[in-house]
């Protein structure tokens, strides 16, 4: 029994570190309003590297993230009100779309997220 919780500590301290070594993709990403507005985002990532991304603001509830364009070589996976990125092995301009639908201060809405990163 003692081992099998070494083995499970092990595992989830594992995770734990993969996680905070993605740190954040933009620091001051700007706000979406759930107005059939677009707002573009750019951040740049080494090669094989990942990050992660909340897409919540402080007055929104969000429904749905749904990936409507992928990147052609990095990878994004969405996991609730946000997403990791995980850049390919190679020098890269990428380029992938998020779609948006929640309430913002009571109001129902949709926002298209464009993302273009620089993978070096």
């Amino acid at each position: 029994m003692g081992c099998r919780i070494r083995v499970c500590f092990g595992m989830l301290s594992s995770l734990l570190a993969q996680a905070a070594a993605a740190g954040e993709c933009l620091s001051r990403p700007e706000r979406f309003e759930l107005t059939s507005d677009t707002v573009y985002w750019n951040f740049s990532l080494p090669a094989g590297a990942e990050c992660l991304q909340g897409l919540r603001g402080k007055t929104q509830l969000l429904y749905r993230v749904n990936l409507v364009e992928p990147p052609r070589s990095g990878q994004v996976v969405i996991s609730g009100p946000s997403f990791r990125y995980l850049a390919g092995e190679s020098p890269a301009n990428e380029r992938f779309k998020i779609e948006v639908e929640g309430e913002n201060l009571r109001r129902h809405g949709t926002s298209l997220i464009v993302v273009d990163v620089a993978v070096k």
